[in-house]
């Protein structure tokens, strides 16, 4: 909780630019572009398209905060802190996970407080108890990623080169905008062994009352398991080389 209160601290302090364009200013730009395509055209869904933005304001907000989260201790030189402290590095990682898929959730609220009473759009939540369980479902898996993206970009020096290149083509394979069951066959199984994508998958389907709703939550936390054991030897793996030869390198 301390650790929690602490980041949402840091990420919602007004030096912290990018980060306040991710939470608070990015949910309000594609909004307005939603809003001004249906002004154009009239017949959009602006369920779907509100909750793409809310989606896509979330995984840039976990993107670039746990994917640089041991990057950034690494350029402060603070991870021989972390290595030495007598608390589990893959905890720490874990934790910092958590929190940013916590306050990822503020740009979703805001995007629906933003659609809501600015843009005046009709979000169509057809049970708020079921909703509510698909995006703690959603939060899980965007919390997996980001440890993996977070083990993934300590190795790289342009972690930030990487994260851009990945940024959009996520958004469209986990399903943001077209479903992974349009997808040509290769795709489609890529996009089914990211645990985002059926965490995304069970949002939308709880705005219909989709009967499949509850089978992707479950494959969502599944998915989600797998690469969090995965992660964790990994983990564990790279602690036990960098206390042995106290390289970071070894990373």
């Amino acid at each position: 909780m301390f650790l929690l209160i602490r980041e949402i601290k840091y990420f919602t302090n007004f030096n912290n630019k990018m980060y306040q364009f991710l939470l608070f200013f990015q949910p309000l730009m594609f909004l307005s572009i939603v809003y001004f395509l249906k002004q154009v055209r009239g017949d959009i869904n602006s369920d779907r398209f509100v909750l793409a933005s809310a989606l896509i304001s979330m995984w840039s907000y976990v993107l670039y905060s746990s994917g640089s989260a041991l990057i950034s201790q690494k350029w402060n030189d603070t991870l021989k802190l972390l290595i030495a402290a007598p608390a589990s590095l893959f905890a720490v990682i874990l934790t910092k996970a958590l929190s940013n898929s916590v306050i990822a959730l503020i740009s979703m609220v805001l995007s629906f407080i933003y659609a809501r009473f600015l843009f005046q759009f009709n979000i169509g939540i057809a049970h708020y108890g079921y909703f509510l369980l698909s995006i703690l479902v959603l939060m899980f898996s965007l919390s997996v990623v980001g440890l993996i993206l977070a083990i993934v970009f300590v190795a790289s020096q342009n972690v930030f080169d990487f994260q851009n290149l990945i940024l959009t083509p996520m958004i469209l394979l986990c399903g943001v905008f077209i479903p992974v069951e349009q997808f040509p066959v290769l795709l489609k199984y890529i996009a089914y062994l990211i645990p985002m994508t059926w965490g995304i998958k069970s949002v939308q389907e709880t705005l219909v009352l989709s009967e499949s709703m509850f089978s992707s939550m479950a494959i969502s936390i599944a998915v989600s398991l797998i690469y969090l054991i995965l992660a964790y030897f990994i983990v564990k793996k790279i602690e036990v080389v960098l206390r042995k030869t106290g390289s970071l390198g070894a990373i």
